[in-house]
């Protein structure tokens, strides 16, 4: 019946604090001591040119119309609004 939603009284609260607490203390130490190895990469290629991707002509007036804010021709978009 642990499980069951009930309200949390402070010593509840308290007690899930230290657990909350504990749990990401151990997560960290453990992590702290992986070792990761860096593997470099050899050079890639360079690609063929091509004809590049077609798109419709209304696709720019459709994409622009979609847009919240467009100045001189570029979308204005927040940054890190979705963070909030």
């Amino acid at each position: 019946m642990d499980a069951l939603w009930h309200e949390v009284n402070e010593e509840e609260k308290e007690k899930i604090r230290k657990e909350a607490r504990n749990l990401l203390e151990n997560f960290s130490s453990k992590i702290n001591r992986i070792k990761l190895k860096v593997e470099k990469k050899e050079a890639q290629l360079p690609r063929e040119k091509g004809d590049g991707w077609q798109t419709p002509e209304e696709f720019r007036e459709i994409f622009f119309a979609n847009a919240p804010f467009v100045e001189d021709e570029l979308i204005v978009a927040e940054r890190g609004k979705w963070k909030r």
